[in-house]
Protein backbone atom coordinates (compact mmCIF):
# COMPACT_ATOMS: atom_id res chain seq x y z
CA UNK A 1 0.00 0.00 0.00
CA UNK A 2 1.18 3.26 -0.77
CA UNK A 3 1.13 6.33 1.11
CA UNK A 4 0.25 9.65 -0.22
CA UNK A 5 2.98 11.95 0.14
CA UNK A 6 2.76 15.52 -0.19
CA UNK A 7 5.36 17.74 0.41
CA UNK A 8 4.80 20.41 3.13
CA UNK A 9 5.51 23.43 1.63
CA UNK A 10 6.90 26.41 4.76
CA UNK A 11 6.26 30.01 4.67
CA UNK A 12 8.80 31.74 5.63
CA UNK A 13 6.91 34.99 7.35
CA UNK A 14 10.13 36.46 9.27
CA UNK A 15 10.32 39.37 5.89
CA UNK A 16 6.77 40.18 6.71
CA UNK A 17 7.40 40.51 10.11
CA UNK A 18 10.32 42.85 9.40
CA UNK A 19 8.22 45.00 6.88
CA UNK A 20 5.46 44.98 9.42
CA UNK A 21 7.41 46.54 12.38
CA UNK A 22 9.19 48.88 9.50
CA UNK A 23 6.15 49.98 8.88
CA UNK A 24 5.00 50.78 12.55
CA UNK A 25 8.36 52.31 13.39
CA UNK A 26 7.85 55.05 10.53
CA UNK A 27 3.74 55.76 11.08
CA UNK A 28 4.99 56.36 14.91
CA UNK A 29 7.61 58.83 13.94
CA UNK A 30 5.80 60.63 11.55
CA UNK A 31 2.73 61.25 13.90
CA UNK A 32 5.44 62.47 16.78
CA UNK A 33 6.37 64.51 14.01
CA UNK A 34 3.40 65.67 13.17
CA UNK A 35 1.56 66.70 16.42
CA UNK A 36 4.88 69.59 16.81
CA UNK A 37 4.45 71.35 13.72
CA UNK A 38 2.61 74.89 13.56
CA UNK A 39 0.00 75.64 11.23
CA UNK A 40 1.10 79.26 10.39
CA UNK A 41 0.64 81.09 7.00
CA UNK A 42 3.61 83.01 5.87
CA UNK A 43 3.37 85.73 3.23
CA UNK A 44 4.68 84.54 -0.15
CA UNK A 45 7.92 86.42 -0.97
CA UNK A 46 11.65 86.13 -1.10
CA UNK A 47 13.51 84.76 1.56
CA UNK A 48 16.45 86.82 3.55
CA UNK A 49 19.78 84.69 3.56
CA UNK A 50 20.39 83.69 6.91
CA UNK A 51 23.51 82.84 8.49
CA UNK A 52 24.94 79.46 9.54
CA UNK A 53 23.83 79.49 13.03
CA UNK A 54 20.80 78.34 13.85
CA UNK A 55 18.21 80.98 14.25
CA UNK A 56 15.55 80.75 16.57
CA UNK A 57 11.68 81.49 15.38
CA UNK A 58 9.71 83.70 16.86
CA UNK A 59 6.19 83.47 15.39
CA UNK A 60 3.36 85.68 15.65
CA UNK A 61 0.01 83.45 15.20
CA UNK A 62 -3.61 85.30 13.83
CA UNK A 63 -4.81 86.02 17.64
CA UNK A 64 -1.31 88.22 18.31
CA UNK A 65 0.21 85.12 20.47
CA UNK A 66 3.38 84.69 20.50
CA UNK A 67 5.49 81.84 19.96
CA UNK A 68 9.38 81.15 20.74
CA UNK A 69 11.26 78.51 18.92
CA UNK A 70 7.99 76.75 18.94
CA UNK A 71 6.81 77.23 22.69
CA UNK A 72 4.31 79.86 23.82
CA UNK A 73 6.14 83.01 25.02
CA UNK A 74 4.54 86.23 26.93
CA UNK A 75 5.47 89.66 25.81
CA UNK A 76 6.84 90.05 29.72
CA UNK A 77 9.44 86.81 29.13
CA UNK A 78 10.26 87.94 25.42
CA UNK A 79 13.05 90.20 26.57
CA UNK A 80 15.13 87.38 28.59
CA UNK A 81 14.42 85.63 25.48
CA UNK A 82 15.67 88.11 23.46
CA UNK A 83 19.09 88.60 25.83
CA UNK A 84 19.66 85.08 25.77
CA UNK A 85 19.83 84.60 22.12
CA UNK A 86 21.60 87.54 21.33
CA UNK A 87 24.45 86.42 24.30
CA UNK A 88 24.70 83.05 22.07
CA UNK A 89 24.61 85.29 18.43
CA UNK A 90 21.52 83.92 16.99
CA UNK A 91 19.65 85.06 14.25
CA UNK A 92 15.94 85.67 14.92
CA UNK A 93 13.76 85.22 12.21
CA UNK A 94 10.09 86.39 12.96
CA UNK A 95 7.24 84.17 10.95
CA UNK A 96 4.19 86.55 11.43
CA UNK A 97 0.95 84.89 10.18
CA UNK A 98 -0.49 86.43 6.98
CA UNK A 99 -4.01 87.33 8.55
CA UNK A 100 -2.13 88.68 11.71
CA UNK A 101 -2.18 92.05 12.55
CA UNK A 102 0.48 94.30 10.99
CA UNK A 103 0.35 96.32 13.78
CA UNK A 104 1.66 93.42 15.95
CA UNK A 105 4.36 92.63 13.75
CA UNK A 106 5.70 96.35 13.77
CA UNK A 107 5.25 96.34 17.43
CA UNK A 108 7.36 93.31 17.89
CA UNK A 109 10.16 94.50 15.40
CA UNK A 110 10.66 97.68 17.26
CA UNK A 111 10.65 95.80 20.62
CA UNK A 112 13.24 93.62 19.22
CA UNK A 113 15.23 96.66 17.92
CA UNK A 114 14.97 98.34 21.50
CA UNK A 115 16.29 95.18 22.89
CA UNK A 116 19.26 95.61 20.76
CA UNK A 117 18.71 93.00 18.40
CA UNK A 118 21.15 93.98 15.87
CA UNK A 119 19.39 92.05 12.49
CA UNK A 120 15.91 90.66 12.35
CA UNK A 121 14.73 88.70 9.10
CA UNK A 122 10.97 87.87 8.24
CA UNK A 123 10.22 84.64 6.34
CA UNK A 124 8.48 84.14 3.86
CA UNK A 125 6.73 81.24 2.12
CA UNK A 126 8.69 80.79 -1.05
CA UNK A 127 7.57 82.50 -4.10
CA UNK A 128 6.85 85.67 -5.81
CA UNK A 129 4.57 88.10 -4.28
Amino acid sequence: MKRNRRAHAEIDITPLIDVLFMLIIFFVLTTAFVQGTMNVDLPIGTPPPLSDKNPVILTVENDSSLLWGGERITRERLPEAVAEAVARSRDILVAGDKSARYGDVAELLELLRALGVPDVALAFEEGRP
